[in-house]
């Protein structure tokens, strides 16, 4: 059974020996005996029975075996506008496409976004100020994770320093009367739709295997959630006119 390790070694063999400009014995002799050496590292874990999938750290503090599910939901109504799931674990990669995304999904860009500590990095503070700088969307990005009981930050006075870091300055900007104001929103928009999804409708797991079954299964959770916020909004009469229409 061939296994990843092997196939990596193989590769890595490959290109130093076309660096090298060996001919093909040497070649593959070389990929040969990268094989044969290439050995799994002891803690090497692999699920069989979701290969796709892989171990991440979730709120409970447990590790468990998983994928990671995306969304970005309006102010106004808690309609997700924007999904996606992903086989890594960090949210940080996910910042700038599901920005875009909510752009292409709703036709408009995103007036603020607002988004955890997960999300913070030296790339998507600049690109976070690209965007802003092109459209018009404001980014409140927490720097750093805060207790419940972690005292208020007293607003900053005075002109921030000119060779202060994008991160200070993201982090004064929460400091500032609108910041706090704007990032307190965030519990009470996104997070309590986590929390309906999974009381209404049971989504605590995802039961489809792999990438692509999870992705299509969190879309369609995403989709029946914004149905129910539908129906709420105009009632069954709305939904027969909209059928109708």
């Amino acid at each position: 059974m061939r296994t990843k390790p092997r196939e990596r070694a193989e590769q890595a063999a490959r290109e130093k020996a076309a660096a090298r400009g060996e001919d093909e014995d040497t070649t593959a002799q070389r990929v040969a005996d990268a094989a044969a050496a290439a050995v799994p590292k002891p803690k090497a874990q692999r699920n069989f029975t979701d290969p796709e999938s892989k171990i991440m750290k979730t709120s409970d503090g447990a590790f468990h075996q998983c994928f990671n599910g995306q969304a970005v939901v309006d102010e106004g109504h808690q309609v997700i506008v924007a999904a996606q799931v992903s086989d890594c674990a960090a949210d940080v990669a996910n910042l700038i496409p599901m920005t875009e995304q909510t752009t292409v999904n709703t036709g408009q860009v995103p007036g603020e976004v607002l988004a955890d500590a997960g999300y913070c990095s030296a790339e998507n503070l600049a690109q976070a100020a690209t965007v802003s700088a092109a459209c018009g969307t404001e980014f409140f990005i927490a720097t750093g994770r805060s207790t419940h009981d972690a005292p208020i930050p007293v607003s900053p006075r005075g002109r921030i320093r000119k060779d202060a870091t994008p991160r200070e300055r993201m982090a004064r900007k929460l400091t500032t009367t609108k910041g706090r104001a704007a990032y307190a929103r965030r519990k009470v928009i996104v997070e309590p739709v986590f929390g309906q999804m999974a009381t209404l409708q049971n989504a605590t797991q995802l039961l489809l295997r792999g990438l692509d079954g999870a992705r299509g299964e969190w879309l369609l959770l995403a989709a029946c959630h914004n149905l129910r916020k539908l129906h709420g909004h105009i009632g069954v009469a709305g939904l027969t006119g909209l059928a109708l229409a």
